[in-house]
Parts: C-alpha cells; structure tokens; sequence
C-alpha cells in the first residue's frame, strides 16, 4: 500500500527458519548496491522478550544472535519490529543499535494487538518515508507522530530508540 501510494521501493521477503535468515542477510550482503536503496528494514513476525520468532523454528532468535547474523547488514539503517515484546528491555535494544550500527530501531516493548500494531506500523512508515528527519520519532516533545497517535503507542508501548 505504501509503496504504491509514496512510489517507493522496497524488497518483501518471507522468512520461516534462521537457515533463511542467514541466506537472505548474505545474499543482500552481497549485493549491497541494490540494498543500499533501502532505508527501512520493516521485520514482522511474532516477538518474544528482546528476540524474534520464526515461523519454521522452534525457539526465538534474540536480538545478539540476530545482530551476530546480520554483521553490518543493518548499518545506517531504520530497523522496525513488528513483534511483541522484541523491545521489553532497552539495555538489549540499545545494544543491538549499537552493535549493528542501525540509525533507529523502533518497535513494541509488550504483547500488542495485531489490527491496533498493523494501524501503528503503516501510520510509522509513513512517517519515516515522507520524514527527512526521522530520528525525531525518538522525541516525544517534538515528534508530530507521537504526538498525533499518543494513545495509540502508549497502549501499544511503543519504543524508539
């Protein structure tokens, strides 16, 4: 919709198992030209405490394992969890930042609806393709996202950092 909508780009891939993960990482890895397009890495699927969900696995991957998979695969850019939970514990979600160099990692910090999060995301995404200052969804104060859909990602608790 979005992409319509802005004309944007963007690559949709399904991922099921960690084995899948890693191919895709490697093969954008390779071939960083057409991946250095892409601003926003948008990642959904079901979230636990600091770590994601696969469908085909069993078990999570947390966010260090994630970032020790990924090398420099989200460098420079916005990485959004569309998971419950990925986010509950901002030491971890401050460390992946780091660890990864991603300029903004955003998601939920609790177990969240779907229709209500899928509301939020496109709302975000939105916001983060129209922006030319995205990090200002980190700013409470300033932010015209946060503050036009405040109630909305404080049910959610949503978390940009």
């Amino acid at each position: 919709m979005l992409k319509e909508y802005h004309k944007c780009d963007a690559i949709y891939r399904h991922i099921l198992t960690k084995e899948d993960l890693k191919l895709y990482i490697e093969y954008f890895n390779r071939n960083k030209r057409e991946w250095n397009k892409i601003d926003i890495v948008y990642i959904a699927c079901h979230g636990w405490f600091h770590s994601i969900s696969l469908e085909g696995e069993n078990g999570n991957v947390d966010l260090q394992e994630l970032a020790d998979i990924a090398g420099d695969f989200f460098r420079d850019k916005i990485v959004h969890f569309s998971c419950c939970k990925t986010l509950a514990n901002t030491s971890e979600v401050e460390h992946f930042k780091s660890v990864t160099g991603a300029k903004l990692v955003c998601g939920y910090k609790k177990s969240v609806d779907a229709m209500k999060s899928a509301i939020a995301d496109t709302a975000l995404l939105n916001e983060l393709i129209t922006s030319n200052k995205p990090g200002n969804i980190k700013n409470i104060a300033i932010s015209k996202f946060r503050k036009t859909y405040k109630s909305l990602l404080n049910e959610l608790d949503f978390c940009a950092i």
